[in-house]
């Protein structure tokens, strides 16, 4: 079953579909959310800092993108393209076809949303999904007798029945499948992996094109939302911190352009206060700022 995908959704809306697990880290140990980069195509820096980040991303690619092109996952899609529905299935998307928007003057995809039967009707008690790699849908789903005579296996203390969906600890931007074979001391041996596809892309592309800033909510693997710079952004400065006038040397590897500022690497912004909750952005990994949401 599908139904029509609207671009104007609430990005929140959209990514609560869009993702399944997450995590902010997709580089090693790295604590700085990268998922971001990794998906648009930008080239990690070959030196790192002390907690294993790269010291930056070479994002020039992006700057030779057409606006009457789409782009996915490094592939580049021209008017009226189909993206195969295997890229996409994971992301409950369908049907997904580069088509101009006219009152954007920018390229975008149009996509059907997959309705899944388990988003249609309640759970029932007693009863697992089960669900194969990469699937949006479950394929089936075991009750009562049938679920307890399942094989489970234990991540930590959360235990799961066969063909559920599981989520690591030490990579929360991969997600698992149950199966009988699973061993905990090596959970990657035996078990159905996947790593979980960001398609802020299909949904996003003229805010990334205007110097939105991925925006990180909870342990998710992919942005939650982006952030559009505002006028009354500022640079958060303690006292005796020098203004980002007199750093006219920086480069693009040491400072991020948001907006009409340009902070350096350890700076942020004032806190911005919304009824959603309190947005912190960082310039952590040049040259994009990302955000942090921290729910009300």
């Amino acid at each position: 079953m599908f139904s029509v995908l609207v671009h104007k959704l609430p990005a929140m809306l959209i990514v609560v579909v869009l993702l399944i697990s997450g995590a902010t880290n997709a580089l090693g140990r790295c604590p700085v959310p990268t998922k971001h980069y990794t998906t648009l195509g930008c080239e990690p820096a070959a030196e790192q800092n002390a907690q294993g980040c790269p010291l930056w991303f070479n994002c020039s690619m992006l700057e030779q993108r057409a606006h009457d092109k789409c782009y996915l996952f490094g592939k580049t899609y021209e008017l009226h393209a189909h993206v195969p529905d295997e890229k996409v299935k994971s992301s409950c998307l369908a049907l997904c076809t580069c088509q101009m928007n006219s009152r954007r003057a920018v390229a975008e995809f149009h996509c059907a949303h997959i309705d899944c039967p388990e988003f249609l009707s309640p759970h029932r008690a007693g009863c697992v999904r089960q669900y194969r790699t990469n699937d949006c849908c479950s394929s089936r789903q075991a009750c009562g007798e049938k679920r307890t005579n399942l094989p489970r296996c234990t991540v930590g203390a959360v235990t799961y029945y066969e063909g559920e969906r599981m989520q690591l600890p030490d990579d929360p931007c991969q997600t698992c499948i149950c199966t009988q074979h699973f061993n905990a001391s090596d959970p990657h041996g035996h078990t159905k992996c996947y790593t979980n596809a960001c398609a802020f892309e299909l949904i996003a592309p003229s805010v990334l094109a205007h110097g939105a800033a991925p925006v990180y909510y909870g342990n998710r693997c992919c942005p939650w939302e982006w952030r559009l710079p505002k006028a009354n952004d500022r640079i958060r400065r303690d006292e005796g911190t020098e203004s980002s006038n007199a750093l006219e040397e920086w480069t693009v590897r040491d400072s991020c352009t948001y907006g009409n500022l340009t902070l350096s690497i350890g700076e942020s912004l004032v806190g911005d206060v919304t009824p959603v909750g309190v947005y912190q952005c960082f310039c952590a990994i040049p040259p994009m700022v990302h955000c942090t949401l921290t729910a009300n």
